[in-house]
């Protein structure tokens, strides 16, 4: 740490944020970011735009011409052969001098094998620089890599008394527009979106991306529909080119009928499905991100098994109450036994705020 000045903080926080430009498009790859420089003169900077493109380091040292320079990267450049040639070897016949990486990259094709190689061709070397901010914007790709499993992600719009919906069931009017368009845009940073079949059948959603800032971005509709009862005039089976439908049932399910390409019929577990199977075939899928948006048993199900790792809530500045209305956690404990967030951020808004806990 001690060789990172002001200078590399303020050039790495540039790598960091380019980077952030390929949020969603870049799953199950990283997100990365990389800047070129020479005499404290930024030469090119650029990014992973997305799945199968060009990696940052490549794009950006296209650009430039000049031997002897430094380049900033957020993670470990590559040095295996993927959808694209080692970043490694494009370092190395560029000719730079100084590489600056701000994370290790944990997948085992890499792990320190590109910082070796880049070392064992006399390119000088400083890792860790951010390493937090750059763990933190990765941990859809670290979580993937490391355990095999998609990151979860609970997303809710509840009332400040913590209802999900009325006695009714019903939810839309809990929080007001503006904070379901934010909630809405959520979708766009994961590779899925799962739901349970009830909140499907009762509200005939669409579970698509609408904001024009996401272009033709793919996503993955997850649903979990232990009996196959899924009726396929349901809106949900529309849009499946660029909106793949994943369907899970249990084995037990009368109609053993498949109803699209990805339906997996899986053993039954005590409340439904095996939630834990499904994230197994959801990786297997390619999908590293899966934001979890209901209902209230399909949220209930993922807390009380604890298969999150963050919770982001819209929380309207409202009191619903009622006995029978639909509460985001029924099943837990008490308060001897709460689920403890770590980490909290607030973001506040005129007509509620978002609350954002990790697990």
């Amino acid at each position: 740490m001690d060789s990172f000045d002001q200078k590399d903080i303020k050039l790495m926080k540039i790598a960091l944020k380019l980077g952030q430009k390929g949020m969603g498009f870049t799953e199950p790859n990283p997100l990365v970011g990389a800047v070129v420089v020479k005499n404290e003169k930024i030469l090119a900077g650029g990014y992973h735009r997305k799945f199968g493109a060009k990696h940052a380091e490549q794009e950006v040292l296209e650009q430039v011409d000049e031997t002897g320079t430094t380049l900033y990267v957020t993670l470990e450049p590559c040095c295996h052969f993927g959808k694209t040639p080692p970043c490694t070897d494009v370092i190395i016949a560029k000719k730079v001098k100084r590489v600056v990486v701000a994370l290790k990259d944990p997948n085992p094709l890499v792990n320190g094998k590109g910082i070796k190689k880049l070392l064992e061709h006399g390119i000088e070397v400083d890792v860790g620089i951010l390493e937090e901010t750059a763990r933190y914007y990765n941990r859809h790709y670290i979580k993937y890599i490391r355990k095999k499993s998609p990151y979860v992600t609970i997303n809710a719009g509840v009332s400040m008394d913590g209802k999900l919906t009325d006695k009714y069931r019903k939810s839309e009017w809990i929080t007001n527009q503006r904070l379901r368009s934010y909630s809405h845009s959520l979708r766009g940073e994961s590779s899925a979106i799962l739901a349970g079949v009830k909140t499907v059948m009762d509200d005939n959603p669409q579970l698509t991306i609408r904001e024009r800032s996401w272009g033709n971005k793919k996503l993955y509709r997850v649903i979990l529909d232990t009996h196959n009862r899924l009726d396929q005039n349901l809106r949900i089976f529309q849009e499946q080119e660029r909106f793949p439908l994943v369907i899970f049932s249990s084995q037990t399910a009368t109609d053993k009928i498949k109803k699209v390409e990805h339906h997996y019929f899986l053993k039954p577990g005590t409340d439904g499905l095996e939630l834990q199977e499904v994230l197994e075939q959801l990786y297997k899928l390619g999908i590293s991100s899966v934001l979890v948006e209901g209902g209230g048993q399909v949220i209930d199900s993922f807390l009380k098994e604890g298969l999150y790792d963050e919770v982001i809530l819209f929380v309207a500045n409202k009191l619903i109450g009622g006995t029978e209305s639909v509460q985001i956690f029924p099943s837990g404990k008490g308060v001897k036994e709460p689920i403890e967030l770590k980490h909290k951020e607030v973001v506040e808004f005129t007509s509620g705020h978002l609350v954002k806990g990790f697990k």
